[in-house]
């Protein structure tokens, strides 16, 4: 494992301009993807010369086993600068690249104090030169992303079974919460998304008292952490009897969450054309003005990561997992989405999940 952080921090070093020195990283997220270790107040290092991992007393023991490649430091309060001083002499360190998409003005100001005369440059990118090398996902990625869709679908398709009426959207988000945890779900992926009936028409409805009732359609937007790693879902089923009208819009968005799936799946390198493929069959439908987001995300460390599947463009990254959950929404009535992920290849796509997509009728 080892290896393989310092590998990703070696690729790091080598886009760095050369005007630079290296790099300071002090997000817990992209901390995690270049030591493997999660920590709040980790604070990596990354030069020319050498690495170094700095942390408080709380973390020191546990970083140093985790990060055994590259020297850790403890700091104290009291100590911050000259800890840090040391350092900054240690490596030679006259310009760092921090993220600046990350990195709040308060953290810029200390850690700008603290290494002086080291200077601490925004103007280089840094979180775009992360985001190119996080977008790749290697095996052991991939293998967590299953590992958390898996676990997913098994809870959702036990909730499948609790579906009456009476039954509360909160039942459901918690029953979703609790079992994935009991399968080995470190965490839910995002808060769970459960909308009933009208509450269906807002993308990103909170599960609230609303009871099931016959007639309505239920979308369930959920996803686990392994590893780190998220997975991203979306299925709408229906309880009871469902109306010509729900058919037709249920039909209509599998057939475009289709097309830009075949899009990939064809071997479709560009995220404006894998938009289109959905939002151009709902628009010939009659129903583009009630679609208002993105055909898809990047997911990984992050729920939403680059790269963005929508109008905007560019190229999909080989071996990148993107979403695709077109939806309609009907205000005041009903919504449907569905959402899978896909794992780009060189020649194709590969759908990571096996929930059937088909509508659903319980009860």
């Amino acid at each position: 494992m080892a290896n393989k952080f310092l590998w990703r921090t070696n690729q790091l070093l080598s886009i760095i301009p050369e005007e630079y020195d290296g790099a300071l990283i002090i997000s817990e997220i992209n901390g995690k993807y270049f030591t493997g270790f999660n920590c709040d107040n980790g604070y990596f290092i990354v030069t020319r010369k050498g690495c170094v991992y700095v942390t408080d007393s709380r973390y020191t023991e546990a970083a140093g086993k985790a990060i055994d490649w590259c020297e850790v430091v403890e700091y104290s309060g009291p100590e911050m600068k000259e800890t840090f001083g040391g350092i900054s002499q240690k490596y030679g360190i006259r310009t760092l690249l921090v993220e600046s998409d990350r990195m709040t003005l308060t953290q810029c100001r200390m850690m700008s104090e603290v290494l002086a005369p080291t200077v601490l440059a925004d103007e280089g990118g840094l979180d775009k030169l992360i985001e190119s090398l996080r977008v790749h996902k290697d095996s052991d990625e991939i293998v967590c992303m299953k590992a958390a869709q898996n676990i997913a679908e098994q809870t959702l398709t036990h909730l499948y079974g609790m579906i009456k009426e009476g039954v509360s959207e909160a039942d459901l988000a918690f029953e979703f919460e609790f079992y994935a945890r009991r399968l080995g779900a470190e965490r839910l992926a995002f808060d769970s998304i459960v909308a009933s009936g009208e509450n269906g028409s807002m993308p990103h409805a909170v599960p609230g008292q609303r009871k099931i009732r016959n007639g309505d359609f239920i979308t369930f937007d959920v996803g686990c952490v392994v590893g780190g790693y998220h997975s991203d879902m979306t299925r709408t089923v229906a309880y009871g009897s469902v109306s010509d009208e729900q058919r037709r819009i249920y039909d209509i968005v599998l057939r475009a969450q289709q097309n830009a799936m075949d899009y990939l799946f064809a071997g479709g390198e560009e995220l404006a054309e894998c938009d289109a493929a959905a939002r151009d069959l709902i628009k010939a439908e009659g129903y583009g003005e009630y679609f208002g987001h993105g055909t898809g995300h990047g997911v990984g460390l992050e729920i939403h990561e680059f790269p963005s599947v929508s109008y905007r463009g560019g190229k999909i990254p080989v071996n990148s997992v993107i979403t695709v959950e077109p939806g309609i929404y009907l205000p005041g009535q009903f919504g449907v989405r569905i959402e899978d992920m896909l794992y780009k290849t060189e020649t194709g796509a590969v759908d990571l999940a096996s929930l059937d997509r088909e509508l659903l009728i319980l009860g």
